[in-house]
């Protein structure tokens, strides 16, 4: 085992691998495989890892890309699965057939002595371990984690923004806006376009009054709409929607503020929100 809680490997990957890359990678790589050739075989997760004598989260962390197996167990691993070592690669069977990149670092390596083969070997192992310590440090100072509720505030048509509904978590990148920010929703309907477009996520800052022209999320008989507010009303950017009159016995009120549209490209990758799931879980664990 690594230093890390990690199963080492030390063949079929990348000499020099991104950090953001790592767990995808190894989950195509290694995770795909085994879980495609255990199902194949009828084994469960726990059912494999007693008959190759590994620990039961073994199995679940190679499937899910967040260990690879160390080498020591590839072919007893293989020889459980049913397949060739070459196949639980990816590699041709042939060395003939690789890339011939790929072919002179084998050709290469073994010509090398056995411990100038551990030299590589364990320096392979370090680097990837050094951007798995380099992917979990951003991951822990570079997401904002914000509630998004589920439930959509109107650009058009009202949703019930009362209505109480489940709330779910996203891990959106360091920016001014997500600091501030307090919740994402989402925008329905057309009549705030072009500024906000169906589907655009909002960064709200909650707050229970705005200035003149400031644009926020509002709930009127529980339903919820995104508006410019002016003295006279709340306005929509479509001029095809007519200003709302607000009386004072209507009993709307300001959810928040809107700061800005959230990009896709801020929200966390699959592997970067799996990375933070884990420190999250672990934290909440030491804190029990």
């Amino acid at each position: 085992m690594s230093t890390n809680g990690r199963v080492k490997a030390s063949i079929g990957r990348p000499s020099v691998l991104k950090g953001e890359d790592l767990f995808s990678f190894n989950k195509a790589q290694y995770g795909d495989t085994i879980r495609k050739y255990r199902i194949k075989k009828g084994l469960n997760q726990p059912q494999l890892a007693k008959m190759l004598g590994v620990s039961k989260n073994a199995i679940p962390n190679w499937e899910a890309g967040r260990a690879r197996p160390d080498t020591n167990f590839i072919p007893a691993l293989c020889d459980i699965l049913g397949i060739t070592i070459s196949a639980f690669f990816g590699l041709p069977s042939r060395a003939a057939d690789l890339p011939l990149g790929e072919q002179r670092l084998l050709n290469n390596y073994r010509i090398l002595s056995e411990p100038n083969k551990r030299v590589i070997e364990n320096l392979i192992d370090s680097m990837i371990e050094n951007e798995d310590a380099l992917l979990r440090e951003r991951c822990e100072n570079g997401f904002e984690r914000i509630q998004r509720n589920d439930l959509r505030a109107s650009a058009g048509t009202g949703y019930n923004l009362d209505g109480g509904g489940d709330c779910e978590y996203a891990y959106v990148r360091v920016s001014r806006e997500a600091c501030r920010a307090d919740e994402i929703i989402t925008v329905s309907g057309d009549s705030m376009e072009p500024t906000f477009r169906n589907g655009d996520e909002l960064f709200v800052e909650h707050t229970p009054a705005l200035d003149p022209g400031e644009i926020g999320i509002f709930v009127a008989a529980g339903e919820g709409f995104v508006k410019e507010f002016q003295i006279d009303g709340l306005h929509s950017h479509n001029p095809a929607y007519p200003v709302m009159k607000m009386r004072e016995d209507d009993n709307v009120r300001c959810v928040g503020r809107v700061l800005g549209v959230v990009g896709k490209d801020q929200y966390a990758t699959p592997l970067e929100l799996e990375v933070m799931e884990d420190i999250r879980r672990e934290k909440a664990g030491q804190q029990e």
